[in-house]
């Protein structure tokens, strides 16, 4: 941390946390863009249905870490493209899930390796030692606020 006297917003975690995710946001969605020709959105997308799927659209959004909204038109979009599909839902007869077409299982392929060098890269200016303890102390922060926010 900058100089622990300064109470000023820059020292905030959720702040910095937000400074973070945007860093991160910026530089994976130039890379699947770039790599893959999708935004970030379709990226999760296919990430988290790949990882975890079928979803229907309130499971994406909460897994794929979107909106509601974000989730709906990625998903409407790599439909179009033939890469996610639409099933009814046997569950629940009026909803449905989205799940990958072989295309998206392909793509898939080529999304989590983008996502593991991305995050292996974002990781390297830390030693083992140091990766342990921010993970450590990351999971402890996320289980401290959810446990919280119940």
């Amino acid at each position: 941390m900058k100089d622990s006297a300064k109470a000023g917003l820059e020292q905030l975690l959720t702040y910095r946390l937000h400074q973070l995710n945007k860093l991160t946001e910026r530089g994976i969605s130039e890379r699947y863009q770039a790599k893959l020709g999708v935004s970030l959105p379709e990226a999760r997308v296919i990430a988290s249905v790949g990882s975890f799927g079928p979803f229907s659209i309130m499971e994406l959004a909460r897994h794929a870490n979107l909106d509601k909204s974000q989730a709906s038109r990625a998903a409407e979009g790599l439909i179009r493209q033939g890469l996610v599909k639409r099933e009814r839902n046997v569950d629940d007869g009026r909803g449905v899930l989205v799940s990958l077409t072989p295309e998206g299982r392909a793509l898939f392929r080529k999304v989590m390796p983008i996502a593991r060098k991305w995050n292996s890269d974002m990781f390297d200016c830390l030693d083992e030692r140091e990766k342990l303890a921010f993970s450590r102390a990351l999971d402890k922060i996320i289980d401290t606020v959810a446990a919280q926010s119940k």
